[in-house]
């Protein structure tokens, strides 16, 4: 890495130009040399072993009380996604892998491998109430929201442990 780029630059930059911008770069930390593309025939997988938290872009959009998240992520493996949502924050993972259809890659810049994301969301939504489809490469993730009620809210009943005695 070059010797005037400032260690840890990420963390003194926090959602400078957006959340998802700096995430982009960790591979100059974590990767000093070979970060370049590779064009060699003999070696045609450019991606590092760390999980890839950059390559599935979101747009976020509300109705009501009710959330979709879209994700960009052409080559899911939809059998390996796992979602889980839990306070305000939805997590995915899974893994990028593309179909050459029988053609032997003979350069590669598009990301393959394990993925991971974590979105914010604006308020609780309930982790029971999920449904997700996959079309022509985004991932569409229906949330509810969580809104609690008197039936939802129930009185603890507090042991006296000095009336044991």
């Amino acid at each position: 890495m070059n010797k005037y780029w400032p260690k840890k630059w990420n963390e003194k930059l926090p959602n400078f130009l957006g959340e998802d911008f700096f995430s982009s770069f960790d591979f100059l930390e974590n990767n000093e040399e070979g970060s370049e593309v590779n064009n060699n025939n003999n070696n045609n997988n450019n991606q590092s072993n760390s999980v890839n938290t950059s390559s599935m872009k979101v747009d976020m959009c509300e109705l009501e009380n009710e959330l979709l998240l879209i994700f960009r992520a052409p080559g899911l493996m939809l059998e390996d996604v796992e979602i889980d949502v839990y306070d305000k924050t939805l997590e995915i993972s899974g893994y990028i892998q593309i179909n050459h259809k029988g053609f032997r890659p003979i350069q590669s810049e598009l990301y393959q491998g394990p993925v991971i994301r974590k979105v914010k969301l604006p308020y609780p939504c309930r982790h029971d109430k999920i449904s997700a489809s996959y079309q022509y490469g985004y991932l569409y993730v229906h949330l509810h929201r969580l809104i609690r009620t008197k039936e939802t809210l129930k009185k603890l009943e507090i042991q006296d442990l000095e009336e044991s005695d």
